[in-house]
């Protein structure tokens, strides 16, 4: 048996695991929630006009999109009818197997987890995870999605799941995606321990975090200096450490990506 074939078989798997999920995330809206989330949809249409990130709906009980908006459509080269209509599967042939794979595994851990949890706390959540998708002439563009409980069914399942999508800029293709599951009113992450297993991966310390900040607020190395009563030589190697834990190509890139995951 081919490597290939190994993964090729435990792709398969996990899609049929997600499937299941699907499956047994039962909600029961009824006519008049859907009504109500009219409301909903127009007001994200309004923000999604103004955003810089793509949007979309999920909805658990029908198993398709409820609203999808983006600004990455023409620049990735996807149809978003055609996306509209085919659900995840449109987007999931899009990515590497790789990236499909975790993908897949970070979406099923994050909602056997959520399943799990009182009906009042599954909208404390915030789970978050990168991937790539390729374009017609096989560019690779990175992104990073956010996913959220936006309603409930009366009896507390998850109902509609609201999904922005923010696209990456500056960061070398071999650094390894990322995820977390963001507990909101405390900040913790729950979970994955990626972190631990992969070196490119590693949060941010907290002595990096407090410099990316002030290098967010345009403060230079020895102004960062002066105001950590640190030396420039150990503020310039704070940086490079953020550069190579975030995998970014520069401060810049890091930034990006740093406030598109939640983390400034």
């Amino acid at each position: 048996m081919t490597d290939h074939h190994f993964t090729d078989a435990r792709l398969q798997h996990q899609l049929k695991r997600h499937r299941e999920l699907l499956d047994r995330f039962g909600c029961n809206p009824t006519p008049e929630d859907y009504l109500a989330f009219e409301q909903t949809r127009s007001l994200l249409m309004r923000l999604a006009q103004v955003e810089n990130s793509g949007m979309a709906v999920f909805d658990m009980h029908r198993k398709n999109y409820a609203f999808t908006h983006s600004r990455f459509s023409k620049k990735v080269g996807f149809d978003l009818n055609e996306a509209y209509a085919g659900g995840p599967a449109y987007f999931f042939g899009l990515m590497p197997e790789e990236d499909l794979l975790f993908v897949i595994d970070s979406e099923i851990k994050a909602f056997e987890f959520l399943d799990l949890l009182p009906p009042q706390e599954k909208k404390e959540y915030k789970l978050i995870f990168e991937f790539r998708l390729k374009d017609p002439e096989g560019k690779m563009y990175r992104f990073v999605q956010q996913n959220v409980v936006l309603e409930q069914d009366a009896e507390g399942n998850i109902w509609m799941v609201l999904i922005l999508n923010d696209l990456i800029p500056n960061l070398p293709g071999g650094k390894p995606l990322q995820r977390k599951l963001l507990h909101l009113p405390s900040g913790k992450t729950r979970l994955f321990d990626d972190q631990n297993q992969k070196p490119g991966a590693r949060m941010l310390t907290r002595r990096e975090l407090e410099i990316l900040g002030l290098i967010a607020e345009g403060l230079q190395s020895k102004e960062i200096s002066d105001r950590l009563f640190i030396s420039v030589n150990t503020v310039n190697n704070h940086r490079q450490r953020i550069i190579e834990k975030t995998g970014s190509g520069d401060t810049a890139g890091a930034l990006a990506w740093a406030k598109t995951i939640g983390i400034l």
